[in-house]
């Protein structure tokens, strides 16, 4: 499968929220939030132009809602540029006019389902081809009413996606978790969004289930470094192990007995006091809040540095149809 030859950008939507549904500001994880990118089988669009239409993509976003710092790759807008028309004008020097037709979508990427489209036609002239293609993309208005309307379907279509298929969100978080890819579970949970309430939380719920699960392997990973570590002396590489483990694991009392264990050997063997502390809860967070921002910090990271590789759909499906 082809990777994507851009960095998807980031834009997110806004909510009126109604009363039912209010909740004030929500952060980035619980918007409606989608990935504009160019896949690589748009191959008739010249490298030079990519970029730029997912500036204007985006630019689209930002004018007709609120723009966020997470997206699910799931949910994408995506161009098709057709060439409708080409010549060489009778100027002195000859220039390249192009005539394109530029379709933007919204698409679901996984169910391969299209929530919403809008044509534009813009016209360039250029040295080359390629600068006259180049010049009729620039001259795309993303402050175009019709774009408008294109954004509210395709938000009414993802909010409708989460709506209806809300049981197989979850079935499939809980899949992922079953093969223990426990950040992409909290990514899929975490990017409901608050304006589908009961989904949303829904998702919540079991997100706090799927953390603790995530935290109870990491700890058994983090005690194991750390028992390594003290067997070879090495108190600064334990310290290090053992400063991840978190009050909320299973793990957290076989670590503090470690913690002692060492202590205790340094006093017996005449070393310096060792101070290492194990972290311990702020009785003023609650615990479910405090996992599930922990679990939100998980899926960020996630979507930052482990999901490319998760999403490098095939866009052939679009661009044959077409």
């Amino acid at each position: 499968m082809k990777k994507l030859l851009l960095t998807i950008a980031i834009i997110g939507f806004g909510f009126n929220l109604y009363a039912q549904n209010s909740k004030g500001k929500t952060d980035d994880m619980g918007r409606i939030a989608l990935a504009a990118l160019v896949p690589d089988q748009a191959e008739n669009i010249p490298q030079g132009a990519k970029q730029m239409l997912v500036n204007k993509m985006s630019r689209i976003a930002t004018q007709n809602g609120l723009g966020a710092t997470a997206a699910n790759p799931r949910f994408c807008i995506v161009p098709l540029v057709t060439v409708i028309g080409k010549e060489i004008t009778p100027t002195a020097p000859p220039m390249q006019a192009v005539n394109l037709e530029v379709t933007f979508y919204i698409v679901d990427a996984a169910s391969q389902n299209i929530f919403s489209q809008t044509s534009i036609n813009v016209k360039g002239v250029g040295r080359t081809e390629d600068k006259a293609f180049i010049q009729a993309l620039k001259n795309i208005n993303v402050r175009s009413g019709q774009f408008k309307g294109f954004v509210e379907k395709g938000k009414e279509k993802i909010i409708e996606y989460y709506n209806s298929q809300c049981d197989v969100v979850l079935k499939g978080a809980q899949a992922l978790a079953g093969q223990q890819k426990y950040e992409e579970a909290l990514f899929v949970l975490l990017s409901v969004p608050d304006v589908c309430r009961e989904c949303f939380d829904k998702s919540m719920d079991l997100s706090i289930d799927i953390y603790k699960q995530y935290a109870n392997q990491k700890c058994t990973e983090y005690l194991a470094g750390a028992k390594a570590a003290w067997a070879n002396m090495n108190t600064d590489k334990a310290a290090e192990y053992l400063s991840k483990i978190t009050p909320d694991m299973e793990c957290y009392d076989d670590a503090a007995q470690l913690v002692e264990e060492i202590k205790e050997k340094q006093l017996a063997d005449g070393a310096n006091v060792w101070d290492f502390k194990m972290k311990k809860y702020d009785d003023s967070v609650e615990k479910d809040k405090m996992m599930i921002q922990a679990g939100k910090d998980i899926a960020v990271a996630w979507a930052y540095w482990g999901a490319a590789p998760h999403f490098n759909w095939d866009w052939s499906w679009l661009y044959q149809k077409k």
